[in-house]
């Protein structure tokens, strides 16, 4: 064979060798480890369209959650199974193609592209399903004036690396599925409804209030309190436990106390009463043009030139009660503390934007009442030492004639859960309740339109 034969057969095998071996050497190079097929399919598949499922796999190597070696982990079977039973929660398995993926796992054999496929499909879908689980239609919604009370995380970075770094990915799945108390019970009941008599009136209650319930995050602390403004009650919870309840006035028809969430974080003992802009333009206002200044006094109301802690007390013969009445000048006004202070002895803080508390009231006689529907979006207490003596642990003392707006810290905060629900569960069952606010028909549209 000539010489220039061989040197050619050597050069194609060289080459050739070194195509074989560019896996093996590269990673020695590079000190970076060879990726599986399985991880090397999913980083073919994926593209920047992808975003953060994307993002989370480059960051995590490529390997994958649901598959390992070239098999299913039974993880995967655990979440199909979950997505099948997606309608026991009002949601709609087809959503997350749920049939598709089971029938591509059971033709994927060991077929790295094929298991690659279903390794997207599957974290896609948990991603989608846990939103969709925790996730309410608008008018079932809750308002969080609190920052450091919150939902679970949602975003899909964060859920795929919680299900890939916890002791397994059905722990992960176990984990964020976890729901209240209230939805739970209200689910349950739901369910029952539905195997025995299908879709009727009592089944549809279930589902609009189930749906207000899944707004409430998973955990609801171990000491809190549940305002339902349908059953003009609150009741105090400990250790998932009922241990107190007593009657409450809520917000009038045509001012209903907003569904939110919230801490107690402090009492103010001889409280004022900031009276909101709108009462002073509508009812202070017109009354002091049409009975004069001793209106104003008689009734101890003191008005102030602005909305800061420093303000100062103004003159009221000075004020322009016209320009007040018409709107055209906003008055800051508060009421001194006594008898007659419409916040009563105490006024429990939760702070918030809506400018809703908890609080005592001289019209004691409202709670005797079988319709309690009187204020302007606060909720007016039964037993408010009651309360204060739960909140605190022990009973609290104050000088009624001592400075206005003394404050008692609590040793710590306190969640409140102001949720309006026309179907509640309680330790004997589900109680149905009158749709006073005739919020039950927006829900329901929302849901038919989902």
């Amino acid at each position: 064979m000539p010489d220039w034969a061989g040197a050619a057969i050597a050069i194609a095998f060289g080459l050739i060798t070194g195509v074989l071996l560019i896996p093996v050497i590269t990673p020695w190079l590079t000190g970076k480890p060879a990726l599986e097929p399985v991880a090397r399919e999913i980083r073919a598949d994926l593209s920047p369209a992808d975003g953060d499922i994307a993002r989370f796999y480059r960051a995590d190597g490529y390997k994958p959650i649901w598959i390992v070696g070239r098999s299913a982990r039974p993880d995967a079977a655990a979440l199909i199974a979950t997505l099948k039973a997606a309608g026991e929660d009002g949601l709609n398995p087809s959503a997350y193609r749920v049939q598709d993926i089971a029938t591509a796992l059971k033709r994927a054999g060991n077929d790295p592209k094929a298991l690659a496929r279903v390794e997207l499909a599957l974290s896609r879908a948990y991603i989608t399903y846990i939103r969709d689980l925790h996730r309410v239609v608008g008018p079932a919604g809750l308002s969080f004036v609190d920052p450091a009370v919150r939902m679970p995380r949602t975003g899909t970075f964060a859920l795929l690396s919680q299900a890939a770094h916890a002791p397994s990915p059905s722990a992960a799945l176990q984990s964020v599925r976890r729901v209240n108390p209230f939805y739970a019970a209200l689910r349950d009941a739901w369910n029952a409804r539905r195997a025995i008599g299908g879709d009727d009136q009592t089944a549809r209650l279930l589902r609009i209030n189930m749906e207000r319930a899944r707004a409430l995050p998973p955990d609801l602390g171990q000491r809190y309190i549940l305002v339902n403004p349908a059953a003009e009650t609150l009741w105090t919870y400990a250790n998932g436990q009922r241990q107190g309840r007593m009657r409450v006035v809520v917000g009038k028809l045509t001012e209903p106390t907003p569904a939110m969430v919230g801490l107690i974080r402090y009492a103010l003992f001889n409280p004022y009463w900031n009276v909101p802009p709108d009462l002073v333009r509508d009812k202070i206002a017109p009354k002091v043009l049409e009975y004069g200044l001793s209106y104003f006094t008689d009734q101890r109301f003191q008005a102030l030139d602005g909305f800061k802690p420093d303000a100062a007390v103004l003159d009221p013969a000075k004020i322009d009660w016209k320009a007040v009445a018409s709107g055209a000048q906003v008055l800051r006004v508060r009421q001194l503390p006594g008898p007659h202070n419409m916040m009563g002895t105490v006024k429990f803080m939760l702070p918030n934007r809506l400018g809703v508390y908890l609080h005592d009231t001289p019209m004691r006689k409202l709670f005797g009442d079988a319709a309690r529907t009187d204020s302007a979006g606060c909720v007016r207490l039964q037993h408010p030492a009651r309360l204060a003596t739960w909140l605190f642990d022990r009973s609290v003392s104050y000088d009624p004639k001592g400075a206005p707006d003394q404050r008692v810290d609590l040793p710590k905060a306190v969640p409140v859960y102001i949720l309006y629900l026309t179907a509640q569960p309680g330790p004997t069952g589900v109680s149905v309740l009158p749709d006073i606010y005739k919020r039950d028909p927006a829900v329901l549209a929302a849901l038919n339109g989902r």
